[in-house]
């Protein structure tokens, strides 16, 4: 029963966390568009909640700096590579195009869980990632020419990057607290954004009144994204709250319509239904066989 509820508690975190994404990424994809640097949205994404922590707790910010070792900052250089490269990525792709094809780092993150922490996969789990495979499918639809060019090899790399950076927070020691692993990451990735900035200062364009909501967006939801997926990762089995990682592609569907009038096909709509149906078979195998035995 307590493996069932931190699995639920983790489902629930991961959706969270997809939404704040979710923020994050519309955020980024207007910034962009209107020609700011992706290295200035990292620092405003990492720079400006590590300093935030350093004023306001100092005694935590020094424990975590001190706890730095080399899977922290493996960890924070796969981070910087899905920042860097999702920045560029939405200048070029449309936001619900963009999610969809990053969701296929739930299927690898799934297969990593398995390959490297022997985590059991159901018969109803494989079905409901399969599932979820087909609705990513059908949204992509492979079949329209004009939707396999290059740039879309990008969302691709931070799926793989992005797997890799989830299966490696799990590793980490338990002895290093949640808030030292999230302030180590801003420190590590604020350090070199801030050094970019130094090194290239022509790069800084001074945001506009209409800019500021959306550079402030970045750091808090990046905050509330990273707490709930590093503790969904400690607790739940990446097997389970693995599908959830689809549901980011129908919030990015809402925002994509509402902020940019990016507005979704039929494709969509039908691969989207398949991703729901995919995280409700998952709760379905998780707490119904909990639910019917308690009724004897």
């Amino acid at each position: 029963m307590l493996i069932k509820n931190q699995n639920m508690l983790g489902a629930m975190l991961i959706l969270i966390a997809t939404l704040s994404l979710t923020l994050k990424d519309s955020a980024d994809k207007y910034l962009v568009q209107h020609d700011y640097h992706p290295v200035q949205m990292v620092f405003f994404r990492f720079a400006i909640p590590f300093l935030c922590m350093a004023i306001f707790m100092p005694k935590q910010t020094k424990i975590a700096i001190l706890a730095t070792n080399g899977k922290l900052i493996l960890r924070a250089l796969l981070f910087l590579v899905c920042a860097v490269t999702s920045v560029i990525a939405l200048k070029y792709i449309p936001l619900e195009m963009y999610i969809i094809i990053v969701q296929m780092g739930g299927i690898a993150y799934m297969l990593g869980g398995t390959l490297f922490f022997k985590e059991t996969l159901t018969p109803i789990k494989i079905i409901a990632t399969l599932v979820g495979f087909v609705g990513v499918i059908i949204v992509i639809n492979p079949t329209d020419i004009n939707g396999l060019q290059w740039v879309y090899l990008l969302p691709l790399l931070i799926a793989i990057a992005n797997s890799g950076y989830n299966l490696i927070t799990k590793t980490i020691d338990s002895s290093i607290s949640l808030l030292s692993v999230l302030i180590n990451s801003f420190f590590i990735l604020g350090l070199i954004s801030s050094a970019i900035l130094l090194a290239q200062p022509h790069i800084w364009k001074t945001p506009t009144l209409d800019a500021l909501p959306y550079f402030f967006t970045i750091p808090i939801v990046t905050i509330i994204s990273q707490l709930c997926l590093i503790k969904a990762m400690n607790i739940a089995e990446a097997s389970h709250i693995a599908p959830f990682f689809y549901f980011q592609i129908i919030f990015s569907c809402i925002f994509g319509y509402w902020l940019f009038d990016e507005l979704p096909t039929f494709y969509i709509i039908t691969g989207g239904l398949f991703i729901v149906a995919a995280g409700l078979l998952i709760t379905y195998s998780n707490y119904f066989p909990t639910n019917k035995s308690q009724n004897y």
